[in-house]
């Protein structure tokens, strides 16, 4: 009586097959640290200059925020909900130019916090912000108007 059943040395074979195939896909399936930092980053700069476009500074009032719709470049990545509160980044982050803390007016025009973030005329940026994020030798930039404030 012949059986038909698979010997241990062909269920050893398929083993290590399978075992080859997981490494490879392991290795072309690890995550994008690099776009993940810049999705995230993008984010936080578009819900700051949304928080601008919506506290007007220029009220005469007592009670003006001055921090609603700034944010410090020590900032980038804390935690700004509950959602991201378990953010963990990855890249560097350089600005061009240097700016330790970046606002955004009633116009959407983006300032460089230099005068206690009152977003007065003064404190107008006069060139684009670039930020660069570098992990692994690989870049990624975000290129912020200093007219309209949008995103690039």
């Amino acid at each position: 009586m012949k059986t038909k059943a698979f010997t241990l040395i062909e269920l050893i074979y398929v083993i290590v097959i399978i075992g080859i195939l997981v490494g490879t896909g392991f290795y072309y399936f690890k995550p994008h640290y690099l776009q993940n930092d810049r999705n995230f980053l993008e984010l936080q700069l578009n819900t700051v200059r949304y928080e601008g476009l919506n506290y007007d500074k220029r009220s005469p009032s007592a009670d003006v925020n001055y921090s609603i719709g700034c944010i410090a470049k020590s900032d980038f990545f804390t935690s700004r909900s509950t959602v991201d509160k378990h953010y963990k980044k990855h890249a560097t982050v350089t600005l061009t130019p240097d700016e330790s803390i970046l606002c955004f007016d009633t116009l959407g025009q983006l300032h460089t916090g230099s005068d206690a973030n009152q977003t007065e005329k003064d404190s107008l940026s006069s060139s684009d912000i670039v930020i660069t994020l570098d992990y692994n030798h690989e870049e990624k930039n975000i290129t912020i108007d200093h007219i309209s404030g949008d995103l690039r």
